[in-house]
């Protein structure tokens, strides 16, 4: 048996160092253990949070299920997901990148204040400045302009550069199109895929079954970008963050068991089914059907938010609540 500090020098010693410059310096040194150790805690599985008492567990359970479908997918391909199903894919709007740009370009202006302070405060720390008596004022290094730079030029260039992010991309804005109210509205509801456009690869380009009644299944351009271009359907709705503490304590009003007071075998059972929250496993349930009529029922009676998702997957035994925003949504008239 190999120790954790063991397989934590295992890891670092495969580690290209990249910490970023906004990053927090703890007063001890800032070494390759410590980078390690904030690699898995905040970039491996960064959906999954860590608890206080056991703070990998919820990681290393994550990790086993994941090798488990993979074990079952590669003995039954009728186990194997469709990795163009659209109920898995997110889209990214508008406030969603302008928040995260001006969160880059807050850190940034975070990062130069504290700096110039720094070097003011070492040129005060002399003896000749310190027996003159300068004034410290910290307001004269605020910058006042950087962050309103920062986002015209790139909303004006279109180029999403984000540094803490690790995000280079291309085109974010564009100028919209007024020949017609018709190309005004095509343009405002239209989709980039993130796939290569000169990959010739027939998957993402083709119409799906779970496009129906989202996506409009024949306004896309011609040539390279056929297929990846879309357009949403008039009557689409976009989810946005729906909190998930209360649809987790509803969950275990409904008689869901936690699945971290679970064992392999339990959370296993074909008596159990898994229950899923935005990608997470939170618990167990013996009546399937039970749990999702009752939570359907609260959320026709307005209980619950009405774009919360709740999808029994009967082939992998387990149910899939999403409350994450992104979503894609189309209207149904319940008969």
């Amino acid at each position: 048996m190999l120790s954790e500090q063991q397989a934590l020098d295992f890891i670092s010693s495969k580690l290209k160092s990249q910490k970023s410059p906004y990053a927090q310096q703890s007063a001890r040194a800032w070494n390759r253990i410590d980078e390690t150790i904030d690699i898995l805690e905040n970039v491996i599985l960064a959906h999954i949070p860590l608890s206080k008492s056991l703070k990998f567990f919820a990681k290393c359970r994550y990790l086993a299920l994941m090798i488990r479908r993979i074990i079952e997918a590669s003995h039954d391909p009728s186990k194997l997901d469709d990795k163009d199903y659209y109920g898995n894919k997110r889209l990214e709007l508008a406030g969603q990148l302008v928040s995260l740009l001006f969160e880059d370009q807050f850190k940034l202006f975070q990062y130069t204040f504290k700096k110039e302070i720094e070097k003011m405060l070492t040129k005060l720390g002399s003896r000749k400045n310190r027996a003159q008596g300068i004034p410290f004022d910290a307001k004269s290094f605020i910058n006042t302009t950087q962050i309103t730079k920062g986002l015209e030029i790139a909303i004006s260039s279109g180029n999403w550069s984000l540094k803490r992010f690790k995000m280079e991309r291309q085109g974010i804005t564009q100028v919209l199109s007024r020949l017609s109210y018709i190309s005004t509205l095509g343009m405002m509801t239209r989709i980039n895929s993130q796939f290569e456009k000169t990959r010739k690869i027939s998957g993402p380009r083709a119409l799906q079954p779970s496009q129906w009644g989202m996506l409009c299944p024949s306004d896309t351009p011609e040539g390279e970008s056929c297929g990846l271009v879309k357009n949403l359907a008039l009557t689409t709705h976009v989810t946005t963050d729906t909190p998930e503490q209360p649809i987790l304590k509803l969950a275990i009003d409904l008689g869901m068991e936690d699945a971290s007071l679970m064992t392999g075998d339990e959370l296993h059972s074909p008596q159990h089914v898994l229950i899923w929250l935005n990608g997470q496993p939170v618990g167990i349930h013996k009546q399937a059907a039970k749990f999702v009529r009752n939570l359907r029922v609260l959320r026709k009676r307005g209980r619950i938010q009405e774009f919360v998702s709740i999808y029994h997957n009967k082939q992998v035994n387990s149910i899939y609540i999403a409350t994450d925003g992104g979503r894609l949504v189309r209207p149904l008239i319940v008969c």
